[in-house]
């Protein structure tokens, strides 16, 4: 019995070990934007602020996570679905409108005007899972067509090969 439960926690340590993160490649759209821990406490999302703002009164953030999917065939419209269903919970008054309703690549923005937020999230497949990229604007002037600029920003957010692990990463590339 102890063979067998030693031989089950050695498999999934092995399998831990050898399942890759994925990274991907970013250029943020001017200097001076730091990494910071996520505001809901969620260890798994990597996300940034201008260096201007503060954590805990922050105006902009952007925000990278890759979803874990355990079930095949769950396409990033599906995740970016759900993940709006969320957002309903804390934006009631938002309506959602796809940029892109491609279901590979699928890209939403909305806002609420309760709130002063928008949003704009986009979702695509990635080796390991799907990664999905968010830009929030706590304080977005609705006269600005701000996100015309970010989907373009959004959208060339690009996963990023790693050939050798043993080399130091580009500064505009983002590990998962």
């Amino acid at each position: 019995m102890k063979k067998i439960l030693l031989g089950i926690f050695s498999f999934f340590i092995i399998q831990n070990i050898s399942m890759a993160n994925d990274y991907v490649q970013f250029n943020f759209p001017n200097d001076g934007w730091i990494e910071v821990e996520s505001p809901d406490g969620v260890s798994t999302k990597r996300c940034y602020i201008p260096y201007s703002q503060n954590p805990q009164n922050y105006t902009e953030m952007l925000i990278f996570q890759e979803k874990l999917i355990k079930n095949k065939g769950v396409s990033p419209m599906i995740v970016l679905h759900k993940q709006l269903g969320k957002d309903r919970i804390n934006y009631q008054d938002i309506t959602p409108e796809y940029i892109r309703p491609d279901s590979e690549d699928a890209m939403v923005t909305w806002c609420s005007e309760g709130k002063n937020t928008c949003a704009l999230k986009r979702a695509f497949q990635g080796k390991d899972g799907i990664i999905m990229v968010t830009y929030i604007n706590r304080m977005p002037h609705y006269s600005q067509n701000m996100f015309g600029q970010w989907s373009n920003i959004l959208n060339a957010v690009k996963l990023y090969e790693v050939e050798d692990y043993t080399k130091e990463l580009p500064k505009n590339v983002i590990e998962l």
